[in-house]
């Protein structure tokens, strides 16, 4: 990531890491998804407990999520980050300004196989959405 790569996160599926934690649990439980995602809204600690549980890769439940940033890039920026890792999307803004968006699966996988400055920079804009993800996941690849 050069030094004029920017980038902002401005949109994420709402309670992330509860939606995850009652994904899990919907795999293993006669009970309705969204029953399951109600009753972890008192308990931010199984949450935790359940996201510790989380593997990477396709298919997992990191993939059932959204997230876009606001991007400040070059076009061959642009271009390095889509050949690296393909499940990036980008929209054109302006010149210099894309929309990405991408699972948290793709952001992690990215962080975990290109230890770069973009790599970076994805993980520290979830810190705030998915701390916990972030945390115990993006830690073990560092």
């Amino acid at each position: 990531m050069s030094a004029g790569l920017k980038l902002k996160l401005v949109a994420a599926t709402p309670e992330l890491e509860r939606l995850i934690a009652a994904a899990i649990l919907t795999t293993s439980s006669g009970s309705k998804p969204s029953a399951i995602f109600h009753r972890l809204s008192g308990t931010p600690e199984r949450v935790e407990r359940l996201v510790d549980r989380i593997e990477v890769h396709h298919g997992s439940i990191l993939d059932h999520n959204r997230l876009c940033w606001i991007v400040e890039a070059t076009e061959s920026e642009v271009l390095d980050i889509y050949l690296r890792h393909r499940f990036f999307s980008f929209t054109r803004l302006e010149d210099s300004t894309w929309l990405m968006s991408a699972n948290l699966r793709t952001a992690v996988s990215y962080s975990r196989q290109h230890h770069d400055a973009f790599g970076e920079a994805l993980i520290k804009s979830l810190a705030d959405v998915t701390p916990k993800i972030c945390g115990k996941i993006c830690g073990e690849s560092r």
